[in-house]
């Protein structure tokens, strides 16, 4: 499943909007999908949601118009891996998440689950689009981090202003050579993602983003707005607090969504002119 196959589907500005609903109960998961549901893509739910099984999530969402990112970020060993993204995609979620830190040959079983989980068509292709099922992304360097917490995570010498982008490029090349859909990375390194060229077939999905009217989350350190990650390559966006608090901001969920929307449709004509 190559990120062309997602990328082609991808025909408004909304479609590249996923909504996390991180630390949220299921009833207000479903209030807030239903409102924003028409202006938004993909909803972005994790292992903490899917204690009914991640079939309902799928159902649930699908409900309102919404795909499936389950964002369970499996990290273990090849063959449990294997199997939980085979169920996952079983279960019709769209994109899947694994930790690229797992090493290439957990990826590599990631991908060989996905692929599993496709073939095995069961009722999953009556919940989801055949060209949205079962894409697998590389979790690189998550945005809550920053130089500090990367040198005693991987090492990266602090004094290296380009050491995260190496190290997200250095996931990516696994990513690509074990076959996954695509990559999840901060917008900051995106444009180090795009300017290489073997990872054009790679979707590039930017978490915590700040859309304008809002404040940034306390726990993410590397981010931008959805023009800006737009612009540099990103093919997705998610947006948690922007649309889940729009309340403190004056606007509703709906109206934050339309907002982001248009941010993404600004990033768009952006890249388009910049060529």
């Amino acid at each position: 499943m190559t990120g062309s196959e997602f990328r082609e589907q991808l025909t408004e500005a909304s479609d590249r909007i996923i909504v996390a609903y991180d630390g949220m109960e299921w009833d207000q998961i479903m209030a807030t999908a239903e409102e924003v549901g028409p202006y938004t893509g993909l909803g972005k739910t994790n292992s903490a949601h899917v204690r009914p099984g991640a079939d309902f999530a799928v159902d649930q969402l699908g409900s309102t118009g919404q795909f499936t990112m389950l964002d369970s970020k499996f990290h273990d060993i090849p063959r449990t891996v294997e199997l939980s993204v085979r169920e996952a995609t079983l279960a019709g979620a769209s994109l899947v998440t694994v930790h690229a830190g797992g090493g290439q040959a957990m990826l590599e079983a990631a991908v060989k689950g996905a692929e599993e989980g496709r073939n095995d068509q069961r009722d999953a292709f009556k919940r989801q689009a055949s060209g949205r099922l079962g894409g697998v992304l590389g979790i690189t360097v998550l945005t809550s981090l920053d130089a500090e917490d990367c040198f005693s995570i991987f090492g990266i010498p602090k004094e290296d202003e380009d050491g995260i982008k190496k190290k997200v490029v250095e996931f990516t090349h696994m990513a690509l050579d074990a076959g996954l859909t695509g990559i999840v990375c901060s917008p900051l390194e995106t444009e180090a993602i795009r300017a290489n060229s073997n990872f054009d077939s790679l979707l590039v999905v930017n978490p915590g983003i700040t859309p304008d009217h809002a404040k940034k989350e306390g726990d993410q350190k590397r981010t931008t707005n959805a023009t800006q990650a737009i612009e540099a390559g990103a093919d997705f966006v998610v947006v948690g607090g922007g649309i889940n608090k729009a309340a403190d901001y004056g606007i509703t969920k709906a109206e934050a969504a339309q907002k982001i929307s248009a941010e993404v449709e600004k990033g768009l004509t952006n890249r388009l002119h910049r060529g």
